[in-house]
């Protein structure tokens, strides 16, 4: 086993499986041999299984928790002057520049967690998940390498001797001589045996072109010790004036890194283009390290004051309680589609079982924590995969019952679902994407589980249950299917309900709004306000339980929720910190020294009588986690995903069908915030987590309407307002089933789970509760109404649109 997992690792190999799989998924899709289908299904199922298996076991050593889960290590910063020679403190924009470009190297993809906030007038708190010593030792290395890459020109009498064998490089960086224009650089290389040197090079004082004119730098794919450097077109023109007239031969070009030279290469050909390479390097994984540096340079140098081990800011009990509420949720949702669906259930649950073995599979080979906001994707993606498999069930049922034969009824079920199954995925694909590309940090966790999750979720329920039906038929296993009826048919009249339901609406809106400004201080958490550490240096010696601080904590009555981490170091002990609001502080000190005992020793000053506590609290200001730019970035990245879906629903269904859904998407946030500030709960990452899951989740949740609405627009000729009605009656059952399995889930979270997945479960449960109904009095009516106002013939629009954009995958 161990072999194969190394054989895996290899990237040709991940290649030719890659390609075989793609093979295989096209052959799959393409033949109509029922044979070919059955075993190319199986095929691919044993080869994804199997690779998702060795990527995750064994899970304790290959699945990776965020900080916030399993603690990590915690660098303390300190941005320093851009130039020695004028040493003038860093600004406010330098120090938000050096921010930037950390988290672009240590968490480009937003998917390690790192957590990033600025700490008083010139330090940055760098917190990382579970980080070895080794790691750690690396991470430092790439803080703090500022990467400022220049090339000069080197001068030619750099070499030349004078009577007593010193070149002139080496009289002028003894300040012996002095050669106007020019400065001398310690060059640091490597002679052709391999062997380092440092002497002294002569270069123009000024450089020709620098950090700023890189476009693109990447390790050498065949020398690991070279990087590749291409010029963008400004580069490239300072590149040519250069060397347009050097000699090629004899006049010679240094790269100069973070003040150094590390390569100074003879010009064979003139003038020089775009492109260059830096040799020289001492490690192959330099390489990497100086490319990525490169291609985010940092302006002001950066020292690393601490680094310290951080505890898991939800405890291991927290976590634990989360494990629990989660295998209860899951139990029960397997004994749920069981009961129901029975026969097909048990093909059900085998096909969420693959979707999980794929999911954390594909989380660990690529290296993905679970964070609160990845989890808050992996519900989702639960709860879409459950949803596709009654979309299924409940199509499989209307074909049994109208007599058809089982082997019928199983083709026409999964391809009429298969529209709706695709549509709702893809725009929640879209989503994520474009959550991905545009938004940062946790967002960005969010958006890289929910991609993973929805791929696993179509390739589980699209193909995977189908082959296992296709097995079951072939073996006469399966010869007839029962299902439990619990959901009656109806016949209501949603449509004429539309006006209370928007006086509902308002109702609410106008409540929220009075909640909001009754909580206005209240409403954001120190995670978007920043606030003040609080540190606390417990003695040698002595020990302080974190869950004790947490409790006191949680008796004071505080402007706003307060946080305690531990943090450890070989070489200062351990700290306890708290985060808290900057009006609460005195409160937060007075109050632990008060109730917790280690806390509150002292004595009294001889001279003054003063009261000296034993342990001294160290207080400095921090930013917040989730400042501006994040908020920004992150509405930037929703309206977008808004907008992508708009184009997409425009295209498949038909404009008035977007619209709805677009209002009907921003309706369920909106309301489902509001809601919570009602409650009285302070915003926070876990909210954040909780309302992205909620807006895939009302894409959803609509999408399944608007199928099957466009579906029977095509072949019903009743007046719209009948079709919508029976589209929204023929999904209710689909609607209640997949909303309570989901909501059962979350109410054992909300139960089991904890104080902090309590407020996750709770903003889930109260947007679960507003989607299901929204989907049901608000996005069909949206269509209605906005298709009468503007005289489309919707019914024509939808066949146009459908004619146009079909997609089906029969007999899959």
């Amino acid at each position: 086993m161990l072999a194969f997992i190394d054989i895996y690792k290899d990237p040709l190999v991940l290649f030719i499986i890659g390609l075989a799989l793609l093979i295989l998924f096209f052959w799959y899709f393409a033949t109509d041999i029922e044979k070919y289908k059955r075993n190319l299904g199986s095929l691919l199922l044993i080869i994804i299984c199997t690779l998702c298996l060795s990527a995750v076991v064994p899970p304790s050593e290959k699945l990776k928790g965020g900080i916030d889960i399993i603690g990590g290590s915690s660098f303390t910063l300190r941005v320093q002057p851009r130039d020695k020679d004028n040493p003038t403190p860093p600004t406010d924009d330098q120090i938000a520049q050096a921010i930037s470009i950390l988290r672009k190297r240590l968490d480009s993809t937003g998917t390690n967690e790192a957590q990033i906030v600025r700490q008083g007038e010139d330090r940055i708190l760098v917190q990382m998940p579970g980080v070895t010593e080794e790691e750690a030792a690396n991470i430092e290395k790439v803080i703090q390498k500022v990467a400022k890459l220049e090339l000069h020109a080197v001068s030619r009498d750099s070499e030349k001797p004078d009577a007593a064998g010193k070149t002139l490089a080496q009289r002028v960086s003894e300040g012996n001589e002095i050669e106007p224009g020019y400065k001398a650089f310690v060059y640091k290389g490597k002679t052709d045996d391999g062997k380092t040197f440092e002497k002294p090079i002569l270069l123009k004082r000024a450089a020709a072109l620098g950090g700023a004119d890189v476009k693109v730098a990447f390790p050498n794919p065949q020398d690991s010790t070279q990087v590749e450097i291409n010029l963008n077109s400004e580069g490239g023109d300072k590149m040519i004036r250069l060397t347009k007239d050097m000699q090629p031969g004899t006049d010679r070009i240094a790269i100069v890194l973070d003040g150094e030279v590390i390569s100074a290469p003879t010009v064979q050909s003139v003038p020089l283009g775009s492109q260059f390479s830096i040799s020289g390097l001492y490690e192959a994984g330099e390489s990497k390290e100086l490319s990525d540096a490169l291609m985010n340079p940092l302006e002001n140098p950066l020292t690393v004051e601490s680094n310290e081990h951080v505890s898991a800011s939800y405890g291991t009990a927290l976590i634990k309680q989360g494990i629990y509420a989660g295998i209860v949720g899951l139990a029960l949702t397997f004994l749920f589609v069981l009961v129901y669906y029975r026969t097909a259930g048990f093909i059900a649950i085998i096909g969420l079982i693959v979707n999980g073995i794929i999911l954390f599979g594909a989380m660990a080979m690529f290296g993905f924590p679970f964070t609160l906001p990845g989890i808050a994707g992996l519900v989702l993606t639960i709860g879409m995969a459950v949803d596709a498999n009654v979309l299924i069930y409940e199509r499989l049922r209307e074909e049994i019952e109208s007599g058809k034969s089982l082997q019928h009824s199983v083709n026409l079920a999964y391809e009429k679902a298969f529209s709706a199954i695709f549509d709702s995925n893809i725009t929640s694909l879209l989503t994520a994407g474009i959550l991905y590309h545009f938004a940062s940090g946790p967002i960005r966790g969010f958006a890289i589980t929910l991609i993973v999750g929805l791929i696993s979720t179509m390739f589980a329920s699209i193909l995977v249950t189908r082959v296992l039906f296709r097995w079951g038929l072939h073996f006469g296993i399966l010869k007839k299917l029962s299902f439990l009826h619990l959901v009656p048919s109806l016949t209501t009249d949603f449509l004429s309900k539309r006006k209370l339901s928007f006086i509902l609406l308002a109702v609410i809106y106008v409540a929220s709004i009075a909640g909001g400004l009754i909580h206005k201080d209240k409403i954001f958490g120190i995670d978007f306000t920043g606030g003040t550490t609080i540190d606390f240096q417990i003695p040698e010696g002595k020990s302080l339980p974190l869950n004790e601080v947490k409790s006191s904590l949680a008796s004071l009555k505080l402007q706003k929720e307060a946080y305690a981490t531990e943090l450890s170091n070989p070489a200062t002990g351990v700290t306890m910190s708290i985060r808290c609001a900057n009006e609460d502080v005195d409160k937060v000190i007075t109050g632990l020294r008060s109730s917790v005992a280690l806390l509150g020793e002292s004595h009294q000053d001889a001279k003054s009588g003063e009261t000296i506590y034993d342990i001294s609290a160290d207080k400095q200001l921090v930013s917040s986690l989730l400042g501006k730019s994040f908020l920004y970035q992150s509405l930037i990245a929703l309206g977008l995903s808004l907008v992508g879906i708009l184009i997409y629903i425009s295209i498949r269904f038909e404009f008035a069908f977007a619209v709805g859904a677009f209002i009907t998407t921003i309706n369920d946030v909106l309301m489902t915030l509001g809601i919570v500030i009602l409650c009285g709960q302070e915003l926070s990452l876990i909210h954040v987590g909780a309302l992205l899951l909620l807006a895939g989740y009302s894409i959803n949740d609509t999408i399944i309407v608007y199928d099957r609405i466009r579906e029977r627009l095509q072949v019903d000729t009743g007046s719209i307002k009948d079709i919508m009605n029976g589209a929204i009656n023929s999904t209710l059952s689909r609607t209640l089933l997949t909303s309570g399995t989901t909501i059962l889930t979350v109410v054992v979270l909300y139960i089991f789970g904890g104080p902090t997945l309590r407020d996750f479960s709770f903003t889930v449960l109260i947007g679960l509760v507003i989607g299901t109904l929204s989907s049901i009095f608000l996005a069909s009516p949206l269509v209605y109404i906005w298709s009468n106002r503007k005289g489309n013939n919707i019914r024509r629009a939808v066949a146009r649109s459908n004619g146009d954009a079909e997609i089906t995958v029969a007999n899959q």
